[in-house]
C-alpha cells in the first residue's frame, strides 16, 4: 500500500483502492490488496502485446481510427489501455456485480481519455452490442453459465480481432473436463487448459498466437492457470 505522503500528486487517490494498478498511465494509485496485484503482473504483458498487435494490424493507414470493446471490464483498465495506444473509440462493458465498475468513467476523465465510454450491462449469449474492430473478452468466460455461447457472441461482435483470456484449472488435464459451478464455488465454471484449448479450436478460428502462464496470486490449483488467445476474424 502506498504511503501517500505524495497523495496530492496522485490524481486517482480520492477514488480509493482500485481493481488495477494504473502505473501504465504514469500515475500512482492504491490497488485492492490480495491476489489482484500479482495476477495483473502476470496478465498485463501478454494482453498489452495482443492489444497493440491488434490495433496495428487493424489500421489501413496510420490515421485510420480503430475501435475497441472490453467485455467484463471491471474498472475498465484495458479499455483505457486501448485508448492510450491510439484507439479512436474504446468501450468497456460490465455488469458492475462486484462494484469495481463504478469509478470507470471518472478514472478515464482524470486520465484525460475522452474517447472511452462505459456501458453497465450484463453480458449474456444473446447480448447485442455494437461491433468494433477489436473485442477483448478478458477474464469473463469463467464467470458465466454458457461460456461457449458467450465466446461465440464475442467473436460475432468483432470486425477484425478477438482477444481472449480465461482462468483454467491445473488440477485436471482431461481434454473433456468442464465443471459448472466452478469447484468450491456456487457460480461460474471451470475448464482445464486442455479442454479450453479444445473448445477454442473446435470453432476453427484463425489463431494468431496463444500463450499460457500461471496466476501467481492464486493459491488453488483450480484457479491458477491462465490461457490467452489472439484471434483474427476470417
Amino acid at each position: 500500500m502506498l504511503g501517500f505522503s505524495r497523495k496530492k500528486h496522485n490524481i486517482l487517490y480520492e477514488l480509493g483502492p482500485l481493481f488495477h494498478d494504473f502505473s501504465f498511465f504514469g500515475v500512482q494509485n492504491e490497488q485492492i490488496p490480495g491476489n489482484l496485484v500479482a495476477n495483473q503482473k502476470c496478465k498485463f504483458p501478454i494482453l498489452l502485446a495482443y492489444i497493440a498487435h491488434a490495433i496495428a494490424k487493424s489500421r489501413k493507414n496510420c490515421e485510420d481510427p480503430v475501435s475497441f470493446t472490453e467485455l467484463f471490464c471491471a474498472d475498465g483498465f484495458y479499455a483505457m489501455v486501448a485508448a492510450k495506444l491510439g484507439c479512436g473509440k474504446s468501450v468497456g462493458i460490465d455488469s458492475n456485480k462486484d462494484n469495481y465498475f463504478s469509478n470507470s468513467q471518472e478514472i478515464a476523465r482524470r486520465l484525460k481519455l475522452p474517447n472511452v465510454t462505459f456501458v453497465e450491462e450484463e453480458i449474456k449469449p444473446d447480448s447485442h452490442f455494437a461491433k468494433t474492430d477489436i473485442v477483448a473478452n478478458i477474464g469473463g468466460l469463467y464467470h458465466v453459465d454458457q461460456p461457449k455461447k458467450v465466446l461465440e457472441m464475442s467473436y460475432d461482435m468483432t470486425n477484425q480481432y478477438l482477444i481472449v483470456q480465461n482462468v483454467v484449472s491445473l488440477a485436471n488435464t482431461d481434454e473433456n473436463y468442464y465443471e459448472s459451478p466452478a469447484p468450491g464455488w456456487s457460480w461460474g465454471n471451470r475448464f482445464s487448459r486442455e479442454s479450453f484449448d479444445k473448445m477454442i479450436k473446435s470453432h476453427r478460428y484463425d489463431i494468431i498466437d496463444c500463450f499460457f502462464n500461471e496466476l501467481e496470486g492464486n493459491d488453488r490449483q483450480e484457479d491458477m492457470g491462465s490461457v490467452y488467445y489472439l484471434i483474427r476474424k476470417k
